[in-house]
């Protein structure tokens, strides 16, 4: 699988980028209406908007919860004793 891909905008052509990148342009809201792209290789313009939709998406990232320690458990409190009087 190729990760680099092309833009077009305007009829002009920039990349390569990597696939991260394009998605983190559609994230920050950078693509436009009229932008185009291609794999790296492929003759093939596609809409963005389309390219969106076939282009694997990476997993979210898992983040590992560290387990809170519990307060240690105390010593039960000695009883004191009744002297008889």
């Amino acid at each position: 699988m190729k990760d680099l891909v092309y833009l077009s905008r305007a009829f002009v052509e920039f990349g390569p980028f990597a696939k991260k990148e394009i998605l983190d342009f559609q994230k920050r809201g950078i693509l436009t209406e009229t932008d185009y792209l291609r794999d790296e290789g492929s003759d093939s313009w596609v809409h963005y908007q389309e390219w969106l939709t076939v282009v694997p998406m990476p997993a979210p990232k898992l983040v590992k919860k560290t387990a809170e320690k519990a307060p240690a458990a105390k010593a039960p409190a000695a009883k004191k004793s009744k002297k008889a009087a």
